[in-house]
């Protein structure tokens, strides 16, 4: 296809030059260090780890047999993937790295900012305040590649030596449809459309991994993320897109395999956030109404604010005129929509501190976060939403296997914040960048 065609163009033009002696001398010096020479991390967007155990994963669970299994892995708060892509190569929160949720903020003098969510995502990694893994390895002179489904996720990309934009790079029509239930009045073709990003991503993946080897891969596999928002969590149509996940997951181990390179990889698989299903009739603010940035319950009082969307299930508010930011809280929590109200000023009245949660960046984060009631959706109609600090949405599977990780061990708490750390301890890279918040895993890891 022509996308595919344009890629290989650009990344020819663009990308260093690799191949022969470069890499064997880096698998050496690798190998002097004690470690793995290349780590694939894989990222099933929405993926709950209940419907996991569901789903027919026989790659996944061979991994897992063979590797270490984390039951109680959580993401950040708001649990969207805008934020998750940028969490997980900082190994940081949103309080460090800066990316709050929403498309956008309102700065102090109420201007809007871009968050990268439309447009060309690498402006705004300068909005970034943490250095990622990326980064790292440029330093030490290894490379990278970050394939990202949605495009925005490259906002995170900021040192990767590689990066493919599914935006710009998969089929137009599928790209299109993503969030569609129905395709020309199939629901199946709608399907059939979400899975096929997930195949092109990975084909061009395994492009660059073929003729480059990077000594890391990040790749989003948002299929089912797209079913989940389309067709609800708790869809048949969702357990298809993971298990076709995972048939895209042991695609790209026995392409590693055929490299020759199995024994000197690891594989880290994770998700973003995971999802409610909600019920879909009742929608709060409609995108179709001021684009869904405006809450009539604030609206009625002559409260000047502005809405962001954190996943569909959680919002952030920022309230123009701080000195009304207290009647602004006590409308919104009269609203049988809120569940829970996130603020920081005492006054409010609020559940818990957007400090306490680590998702408070000061100049950016909304005045409020309210997490919906799982009655209802935020601005589009649909049955699956996240966002929200609810168990669905915060926890995520994360599973290590490959070359120095520990076999057959399961394991307790594990955060996203964790794999960035973690990754650079199996390329045997001691952070001379990295500001991580999270840890290095060691209990999964092989004693040296």
């Amino acid at each position: 296809m022509r996308a595919h065609a344009w890629l290989s163009a650009t990344l020819l033009l663009s990308a260093p030059a690799a191949g022969g002696p470069i890499l064997e001398e880096r698998d050496r010096a690798l190998s002097a260090r004690g470690g793995s020479r290349h780590v694939f991390v894989v990222m099933l967007d929405g993926t709950r780890p209940d419907a996991l155990r569901r789903a027919q994963a026989p790659a996944l669970q061979g991994l897992a047999a063979a590797g270490v299994t984390y039951l109680q892995a959580r993401t950040q708060y708001p649990s969207q993937t805008r934020v998750s892509f940028v969490t997980l190569p900082t190994g940081s929160y949103p309080d460090g790295h800066g990316i709050v949720g929403g498309d956008e903020y309102k700065d102090e003098s109420w201007n809007t900012q871009s968050l990268g969510a439309t447009g060309d995502p690498v402006p705004a990694q300068a909005l970034v305040r943490r250095p990622t893994m990326f980064e790292e390895l440029t330093a030490a002179g290894l490379t990278s590649l970050y394939a990202a489904m949605k495009g925005y996720e490259l906002v995170g990309a900021r040192g990767a030596t590689w990066t493919i934009n599914g935006k710009n790079t998969l089929d137009a029509t599928a790209y299109a449809t993503r969030y569609q239930a129905e395709v020309a009045g199939s629901a199946d073709l709608a399907l059939g459309y979400k899975l096929l990003l997930g195949r092109q991503l990975l084909d061009q993946t395994l492009e660059i991994v073929r003729r480059e080897r990077p000594s890391l891969v990040v790749v989003n596999l948002g299929s089912g993320d797209y079913a989940a928002h389309s067709f609800g969590p708790d869809d048949p149509r969702y357990l298809r897109a993971l298990e076709y996940g995972d048939a895209l997951l042991g695609d790209l181990v026995k392409a590693v395999e055929a490299l020759g390179i199995r024994d000197r990889s690891v594989f880290v698989i994770s998700a973003d956030h995971g999802f409610t299903q909600v019920d879909g009739r009742r929608v709060v603010a409609p995108k179709s109404d001021h684009d869904g940035h405006r809450l009539e319950v604030l609206a009625a009082r002559g409260i000047e604010h502005f809405v962001t969307n954190a996943g569909g299930a959680a919002m952030g508010v920022y309230v123009r005129d701080r000195a009304r930011l207290v009647e602004a809280a006590s409308a919104l929590r009269g609203e049988t929509w809120c569940a829970s109200l996130y603020c920081e000023d005492p006054k409010a009245g609020c559940d818990r501190s957007l400090r306490s949660l680590r998702a408070y960046f000061p100049g950016r984060s909304p005045d409020l976060m309210v997490d919906l009631d799982d009655d209802y959706a935020l601005n589009y109609a649909q049955a699956g939403q996240h966002g929200s600090l609810r168990d669905e949405d915060m926890n995520i599977p994360l599973v290590l296997s490959g070359a120095g990780v520990a076999q057959g061990k399961v394991l307790g708490k594990a955060s996203l914040v964790d794999v960035a750390p973690t990754v650079l301890r199996l390329l045997g890279l001691t952070p001379k960048l990295l500001r991580a918040d999270g840890r290095v895993l060691e209990e999964a890891l092989v004693a040296p």
